[in-house]
């Protein structure tokens, strides 16, 4: 879908506080409203309203809205700011410099135009076409009259496709009569904030699979198509190791744009995968920088989970052969000039993708996938083929089938959990309960440092989930502590709202909270959950389950406060010799008993990249000489991983020097950073005696990591 056709979403927000002359704002709505019905372009433009807006209601709308156009209109204060409502509606003031900083958040997210329909507010308008492209304001007081008769003009001329130039000059040429013409100023990015040629370079980091095609010749491509007017960094000989870790990290934090090239290959890689959350994150603490643009290299297959949580709500690009080359470029060269990216109605999209029937040889993922939870028969996926059960897998169906439990399950990285929590849910459904399922991971850095938002977060996460009516704003105005507001929520909103219904709350990966100085607060709520089964009935219908890769007992203070150490807790290993055998024989035994042995010596019994071998092997797409023979090669087998691993130590220097001593001495003197190397899946523990989880950690990382 080109953008000239896209709908586009005019927001209005309209502020008339209390002890403020009264303005005709309904009456200016229903004259656009009218307008934009009866325009011949009607179908491009979508309507939303937001009344007595207050600072946050502001940012809030445009979050929910995800508007082209922002229309104000109410009163203006010159320097003092616009004029909006406080929670008892009473005037609140908004300034110049406020309004500029959000905006230059929102410029990213689409906004292109702001209207301040307010009496001298060119001050504002000013300074937030620092950052969007159209802004218009008033350099004086503008009667009601003149300001309806300026915005159905406007707007009329949007609606027939004209530019904005042209609406704003016919809004203007209504007001002669009233002698206000000269009232609205008009500004533009591009001509008031002119900027040097040599500024206008944006920095791009070229994310993409090494060695295969056609991701690397097309990134080549884009690197050379691009270079000449920005820089762009690409990783093409760099020799991996600390320094090349930091310099990744460093080049995606200083960068404006991310691409990212998506084939068949790529979106299994848990490289190119983290360079994307990586860039997701700094986005959320830089303004929206670096905006990440994806292009999808052939591939049609639905992204896959975590790959679906970033990805799915921003624009992609497709490229399905050598001959889309050039327009692929044009396409990327107008995205990082403030376009966007072809295909971003969900619409779109749809229509793109292809479902392909499941393989027999299912890939393996580096991340659990969720089942469809809307699905009460609970479909069992086609992956369980190779899923190995343990005697851990039976005790948690068992223990989830009944009413009121606390499960918390626990192990190093990639060892399986997250597969476990999603049959336990499957097993959930089944029994009729319902369940919501959130993974901590998609706490932005934010929430994690604002105990505050973090819980209000948490609430209205839940409810989203659970398709609820969200009543945060509600529960939050009562005077008492962010745990005691959510207990009452989830109490008497959430538990009421679902009845004699059973509620699963599964949530994953909750290692995220523990370096949050409300850490305590937030797992001492869960702890008195637990404990109030017992006392008040409501809350034997909520279930909680808990995956974590951390020791929590080294994290929380108080014992006594942690849901980790009640109700049914599991504590899962790697596979055995045995379970490495059944899971080679499911793969049609590409391994010979000998091979079979070696592969136990190489990787222990990792589950992911036990399959990931066998999977390699089975699929012809490397031969056991190779696998052993390239085990610790950039470009071998289990490169994208180790890389990963090795971006994630890079900087942390303390963990650095403990994994280097278990690897040279089978000792760490600090039991704090055992636990942590542990929790990232790298080491073990057998008996005194510290080891590498595996024998390729131990290789890869004595050959790459330097104190």
């Amino acid at each position: 879908m080109s953008n000239n056709t896209r709908v586009k979403t005019i927001l209005l927000l309209a502020a008339n506080p209390r002890k403020t002359s009264q303005l005709r704002l309904d009456e200016e709505v229903r004259e656009i409203d009218e307008g934009l019905r009866r325009a011949n372009k009607r179908e491009q433009f979508k309507l939303e309203q937001k009344w007595a807006v207050r600072s946050r209601d502001f940012y809030r709308a445009i979050l929910d809205t995800q508007p082209q156009i922002v229309h104000f209109f109410g009163h203006g204060a010159g320097e003092d700011g616009i004029v909006l409502e406080d929670d008892t509606g009473q005037i609140a003031f908004v300034q110049a410099d406020a309004l500029a900083g959000m905006f230059k958040l929102f410029a990213r997210k689409g906004v292109e135009c702001v209207l301040l329909n307010a009496c001298y507010s060119e001050v504002q308008a000013e300074a937030i076409s620092q950052h969007i492209e159209y802004v218009i304001g008033m350099n004086r007081q503008i009667g009601d009259k003149a300001a309806i008769n300026f915005a159905v003009a406007f707007y009329d001329a949007l609606a027939a496709g004209e530019e904005m130039e042209f609406a704003y000059e016919l809004g203007c040429s209504q007001l002669f009569g009233l002698k206000e013409h000269e009232t609205p100023v008009f500004k533009r990015k591009s001509l008031n904030n002119p900027i040097p040629g040599k500024t206008t370079r944006q920095r791009i980091f070229i994310s993409y699979k090494r060695d295969v095609e056609p991701d690397q010749p097309t990134a080549l491509q884009v690197f050379q198509a691009l270079s000449p007017q920005h820089e762009v960094f690409i990783d093409q000989t760099m020799l991996v190791g600390t320094r090349w870790a930091e310099r990744i990290e460093g080049e995606i934090r200083q960068a404006d744009f991310l691409i990212v090239f998506l084939s068949a290959r790529s979106v299994y890689s848990e490289m190119v995968e983290q360079e994307i959350r990586m860039a997701h994150e700094m986005a959320q603490l830089q303004g929206g920088r670096p905006a990440i643009l994806p292009v999808r290299l052939g591939y049609r297959e639905p992204f896959q989970y975590p790959l679906s949580a970033y990805l799915n709500k921003i624009n992609w690009a497709f490229w399905q052969g050598e001959e889309d080359t050039p327009r692929l470029i044009a396409e990327l060269t107008q995205a990082i000039s403030g376009g966007e990216l072809p295909f971003d109605a969900a619409q779109a999209k749809a229509a793109l993708l292809e479902t392909s029937e499941p393989s027999p040889l299912p890939r393996p993922f580096a991340s659990a996938q969720p089942v469809a939870l809307e699905m009460p028969e609970g479909t069992m996926d086609s992956e369980s083929a190779f899923y190995v059960e343990r005697p851990s897998d039976a005790i948690a169906i068992r223990t989830i089938a009944q009413k009121g439990v606390t499960i918390a399950i626990k192990g190093p990285r990639q060892v399986g959990k997250s597969s476990l929590l999603i049959r336990a849910i499957e097993a959930a459904v089944n029994a009729g309960k319902r369940v919501a399922f959130l993974d901590f991971q998609l706490f932005d850095k934010s929430a994690l440092t604002d105990a505050e938002l973090f819980f209000q977060r948490f609430c209205s996460w839940l409810t989203y989930e659970l398709d609820m009516e969200d009543r945060v704003e509600e529960y939050w105005k009562t005077p008492l502590g962010n745990s005691q507001r959510c207990t009452r929520y989830v109490q008497r909103h959430i538990l009421k709202e679902l009845g004699k219904t059973p509620l699963v709350l599964a949530m994953d990966e909750v290692d995220k909270v523990f370096d949050a100085d409300f850490r305590n607060d937030f797992f001492g709520m869960l702890r008195s959950w637990h404990n109030s089964r017992a006392t008040i009935p409501i809350w034997k219908q909520l279930d909680l389950t808990l995956v974590t890769s951390t020791e929590p007992y080294q994290l929380i203070d108080d014992l006594n406060q942690s849901p980790f150490n009640v109700g049914q807790v599991i504590e899962l290993q790697d596979f055995t010799p045995e379970q490495v055998a059944d899971l080679n024989h499911r793969h049609g035994s590409p391994l010979n008993p000998s091979e079979e042995r070696q592969l136990i010596v190489l990787l222990g019994g990792h589950p992911y990249l036990v399959r990931r071998a066998l999977y390699l092997v089975a699929n012809q797409q490397i031969s056991t000489t190779e696998l052993f023979a390239n085990a610790t090669a950039d470009s071998g087998p289990f490169g994208d991983h180790l890389r990963r691993h090795l971006s994630l130590l890079h900087d942390k220097t303390e963990l650095i020097r403990s994994l280097l001593q278990i690897i040279r001495q089978n000792t760490c003197e600090d039991k704090r950073l055992f636990w942590r190397l542990r929790g990232a899946g790298l080491v073990r523990e057998e008996g005194r005696t510290v080891l590498p989880r595996c024998q390729l950690y131990a290789n890869y990382f004595r050959e790459n990591l330097r104190e």
